[in-house]
């Protein structure tokens, strides 16, 4: 029967008043439906009777409900429409759906001599019980069982789920979701909706029985989270779940991941942020950002292979983010720099012990893996860098471009104004960074003396006693080993570099000879010891260190303390005189430590007092020895390379001073200025202004 037939039958005045079922096709059932709301039907819907919060009714209770109310309504000549018996029949299995038809057929039966019909759905998986339960012809035969026949229109019905929740989760409930009662609704209102449907039951965590296979019930907070919000991550807590779970149910019409992201990552800077907001938060937050991270890291970042790895939980998230780098040694240009900005971005102190860490499993890695990935900064890796450079015995460029002060130290700007020095100090640098010593260079070290260019420290100084707009600034021991490294970061500070020059101190290089004469105390800086501290008890007293930690603390003076000093001294002077009252050598003391051993011990005359291990008083009786230089005014005599005196006891330092090796007598004489600082214009208001005139005129 088509519709349009059924509707000229049901308009039939012969046609009796009976309960009737009729199946119908998605396609047709909006159109049944208003056929007898314009004939006055009245609608009784399911959802009306069935107010359950925490369980469904079954079959028999629900259709005496039914009778109940129908009973208890006033019959009139307009039928009644039953609507909500296909979503109901939907949550159930089919042994109870089968009930639920034996007592529709009841009803049918049970209500006579009364227009009444329930509208049942034709793609609902029901017909095979229809069929059976309605077996006898005179249900069609007298149209009390009626199929409408309609065009075939593939359709799948919606799935339902019901969550069985406990009563402190109820408060997490999204408002989209439905009670039995708010499906029912829906159901009666939208019956061919192929959506999904979420019922959820505030419940002591107990399935209900009766149900349908086909309906998932979810009966713990585990399940709840997984299915609301998509949390399928068996590391969580269930205070991280709950947690989220809240946070989800506030985020309205959004994701889960779209609210916490919002939350943790308000600017998207995901990958550069996640350590810090990682440290930022405890507990349950800190498993929730770990999980968002998981689900948001950008595609192809160092970020999502860390994640991605099994086994990653809260607990050693950071541990696999900083120090798990060992397994992407060679991905560094594609890796380093994300890895580096998340490090600094979350304090880079924060990550000391994972970077350690990462160093001792890179032991056995070659430099040239290993060192693009040291790249932040921290004493640790700078110490390993320098590390390797002496056990390469070079420094290779993959050091210099992560090691900037590596790379200031060792750059070939033309400063020292002759060819040798430039040609002995770059070698020097280069062995004393690489931590060795070569035969060549040590016979070098005896052989040369200062170009006959090279002016006396205390000459060049002294012209600028009397200027009051200089001060001077003396840095104890910094040789002019320094020089191009000082004059490089003060260009790339925009600090004003005057002139430059290289100078020649008293011998022996010690302070005690090497008083600087400045009258006004007032323009004097406070003197910089650090350099000198390093080469007598290393990067801290009273401490072991090793050598390379030692070089990397030397190496930080410049940028640390010095240039600071100078700029500091710019906001209240023109000029600042930056100068050195002697330098030292790193590769005296190496000299000695090669193998085989370079360095000689010089014999002494029988009773002579060796006060220094590079320098001595003159001896009573004949003439200065080769290996020494006698001083100006004769009264000691001076080690020329890097052999040494037979000084008794105490130890030799990490570097030497008091000979007459260039690195230990020639210091640097620059000159910093205000030059290319803006200094703006005094401004005068017009008030004053107007008064000038005045004065002018009247003068």
């Amino acid at each position: 029967m088509t519709l349009s037939e059924y509707c000229e039958y049901i308009m039939n005045p012969l046609a009796k008043a009976k309960a009737r079922v009729v199946i119908v096709p998605p396609g047709d059932w909006t159109a049944l439906r208003r056929f007898y709301q314009e004939r006055g039907g009245i609608e009784f819907r399911l959802s009306d009777i069935v107010r359950e919060g925490a369980w469904l009714p079954m079959p028999d209770e629900v259709f005496g409900r039914v009778r109940d109310v129908m009973s208890a309504q006033e019959a009139s000549g307009n039928a009644v429409v039953f609507l909500g018996l296909p979503g109901y029949l939907a949550l159930l299995t089919d042994e109870n759906k089968r009930a639920a038809i034996v007592a529709l057929r009841e009803w049918v039966d049970g209500t006579s001599e009364r227009d009444a019909v329930c509208f049942l759905r034709s793609d609902d998986g029901t017909d095979l019980i229809l069929k059976n339960v309605f077996a006898n012809p005179r249900y069609r035969q007298g149209k009390q069982l009626i199929e409408i026949s309609g065009d075939y229109v593939p359709k799948f019905a919606g799935r339902t789920e019901v969550m069985l929740v406990g009563d402190d989760l109820a408060s997490f409930i999204p408002e989209a979701c439905d009670t039995f009662q708010k499906y029912l609704r829906y159901t009666e209102e939208h019956p061919s909706d192929s959506f999904v449907r979420r019922i959820v039951v505030a419940s002591e965590g107990r399935e209900l029985a009766g149900l349908s296979a086909e309906v998932r019930q979810v009966v713990c907070l585990r399940d709840f989270a997984r299915v609301f919000y998509g949390v399928d991550d068996s590391g969580l807590s269930e205070d991280a779940l709950r947690w989220m779970c809240e946070q989800g149910k506030e985020g309205v019409e959004k994701t889960l991941s779209e609210t916490l992201k919002k939350l943790f990552f308000p600017e998207n800077g995901v990958t550069k942020c996640v350590l810090r907001v990682f440290d930022e938060h405890r507990g349950a937050k800190r498993e929730a950002v770990l999980w968002l991270v998981k689900y948001i890291a950008y595609k192809g970042s160092y970020l999502e292979c860390v994640v991605k790895q099994e086994g990653v939980h809260v607990g050693n998230f950071r541990s696999a983010y900083v120090a798990g780098a060992v397994e992407w040694l060679d991905e560094s240009l594609v890796y380093a720099g994300e890895r580096r900005n998340a490090i600094r971005e979350a304090d880079v102190s924060r990550s000391d012990a994972e970077i350690r860490q990462f160093i001792a499993r890179c032991a056995g890695e070659s430099t040239s893996r290993v060192a693009p990935w040291l790249n932040c900064r921290t004493d640790a890796e700078l110490a390993e860098l320098l590390r390797r450079c002496s056990v390469d015995s070079i420094v290779s460029n993959v050091v210099k471009d992560v090691y900037p002060e590596a790379a200031a130290y060792l750059n070939t700007d033309l400063v020292f104004g002759d060819e040798m020095l430039e040609e002995y100090f770059m070698e020097y640098r280069e062995l004393k960074i690489a931590g060795r010593m070569t035969p060549e260079f040590y016979e070098k070290a005896k052989r040369v003396a200062p170009p006959s260019s090279v002016q006396s420290r205390d000459a060049m100084v002294q012209r600028y006693t009397s200027d009051n707009g200089c001060a001077l600034l003396v840095v104890d021991a910094m040789g002019v080993e320094w020089l191009p490294m000082l004059v490089a970061l003060a260009l790339q500070r925009n600090i004003g570099v005057d002139s430059i020059a290289v100078s020649e101190v008293h011998l022996p290089t010690s302070t005690i000879f090497n008083n600087i004469y400045w009258p006004d105390v007032t323009r004097r800086l406070p003197d910089i010891k650090r350099f000198d501290n390093i080469a007598h008890n290393g990067a801290e007293a009273h401490e072991t260190r090793r050598t390379e930690e030692n070089l990397a603390a030397a190496l930080d003076v410049i940028g640390s303390d010095v240039l600071p000093r100078v700029a500091e001294g710019l906001t209240r002077f023109e000029r600042v005189l930056v100068t050195a009252d002697h330098g030292s050598s790193r590769l005296a003391v190496l000299a000695w430590q090669a193998e085989p051993r370079l360095a000689r011990t010089l014999t002494c005359e029988a009773g002579a007092e060796v006060a220094d291990w590079r320098y001595r008083e003159r001896a009573a009786q004949g003439g200065c020895p080769p290996e020494l230089e006698e001083t100006m005014d004769g009264r000691y005599w001076v080690i020329r390379g890097y052999d040494r005196l037979p000084k008794r006891g105490g130890g030799q330092g990490f570097e030497l001073h008091g000979g007459a090796s260039l690195e230990e007598r020639l210091v640097p004489v620059v000159i910093f200025s205000q030059l290319g600082q803006f200094v703006t214009k005094a401004k005068t208001d017009g008030k004053r202004a107007q008064i000038v005139e005045k004065d002018d005129f009247d003068l």
